[in-house]
């Protein structure tokens, strides 16, 4: 009986050499080996499509890695282009977050609109810029910084190249933005502009890009240490929301906000050292902000950082659209 048990086992062990063997000629097969000529038959081209290309083109084979099929919110460290013949463009029309811009990463190329923030490595919280820093004038040259953008997975580090399309060298100034990008205007007249380079840091969901403002108001009473504070906000509401944040003043002063007075936004509040009449209060809020998911071809009405809300936060309720962090 232990004869033959040994027997059984031994026979085991080569049925599973034998299927490891049948696996590896398999995977054998399937490989080109170096320098090896191949023909790819390509399925569901149209012949439109077809008769497009050039018999005398180069037709690229590029494979995909896993996930590269995908979208995600692709960050990339890019530089401003020091281009000496674009200078004057990109002074007369700087580059704005959440403008159409397009986008050469590797092998791809796409259009979005991205935001733009700055890349602190010893921080998991990133300050978002309202405008992609300049390489003119000598004061922006070189600046580097964060762009993310919704599009296909690309793994780092994979060089970028980001342009922006103007209608013609008669008109540097005039950048294709949210009004002309219907395809209205002659495509003839248009060139694409080198904005920036870098090159891929990344897919991360998870990034914070964090937009900062600053509320201020200025005291109208002074007793020592206490003070009664107006034109920060203009309703109780706001008062009792953003009761549990901290406020500084311009000279370094600390406090809080003791409570609401009146039906017009005034609040009394709290200092850690006398007060001065000629101070001002201050109060920073921060919003998370994130890259516009939308086709390029969409007629955006909310064309802005803020949305339609954007321009009336002083006036309306702020408790809506900012949290303390």
């Amino acid at each position: 009986a232990g004869v033959g048990g040994a027997g059984a086992g031994d026979g085991d062990d080569d049925m599973e050499r034998d299927s490891d063997d049948e696996e590896e000629e398999s995977t054998a097969r399937a490989c080109v080996p170096p320098g090896a000529y191949v023909t790819l038959t390509l399925e569901g081209v149209s012949p439109s499509a077809f008769a497009r290309l050039s018999p005398d083109a180069l037709v690229q084979a590029v494979s995909l890695l896993p996930h590269e099929n995908k979208v995600s919110v692709l960050h990339m460290g890019l530089t401003s282009a020091s281009d000496k013949s674009t200078e004057s463009e990109t002074t007369a029309a700087p580059v704005k977050s959440k403008d159409a811009l397009t986008f050469r990463c590797g092998w791809r190329t796409w259009q979005s609109r991205p935001i733009f923030s700055q890349h602190n490595l010893n921080s998991d919280k990133h300050k978002f810029e309202r405008y992609a820093p300049s390489s003119s004038g000598g004061v922006g040259g070189g600046t580097y910084f964060a762009g993310s953008v919704f599009g296909p997975v690309t793994y780092a580090p994979c060089p970028t190249m980001m342009f922006r399309e103007i209608k013609g060298k008669e008109d540097p100034s005039a950048i294709i933005g949210d009004d002309s990008i219907d395809g209205e205007d002659d495509i003839g007249t248009r060139r694409r502009e080198l904005v920036a380079h870098g090159s891929m840091l990344g897919a991360d969901a998870d990034r914070i890009v964090l937009k900062r403002i600053v509320l201020t108001g200025y005291p109208t009473r002074v007793h020592k240490r206490h003070a009664t504070v107006k034109y920060m906000f203009y309703n109780p509401e706001d008062v009792k929301w953003f009761m549990p944040a901290g406020i500084t003043t311009k000279h370094g002063l600390q406090g809080n906000i003791v409570e609401s007075v009146g039906d017009h936004g005034v609040m009394k509040c709290l200092f850690n050292a006398p007060i001065k009449q000629h101070d001002t209060v201050c109060l920073p809020l921060y919003k998370r902000v994130f890259p516009k998911f939308v086709p390029v071809d969409h007629d955006d009405a909310e064309d802005g950082v803020g949305g339609s809300g954007e321009g009336s936060l002083a006036m309306g309720s702020m408790s809506k659209h900012f949290r303390v962090l």
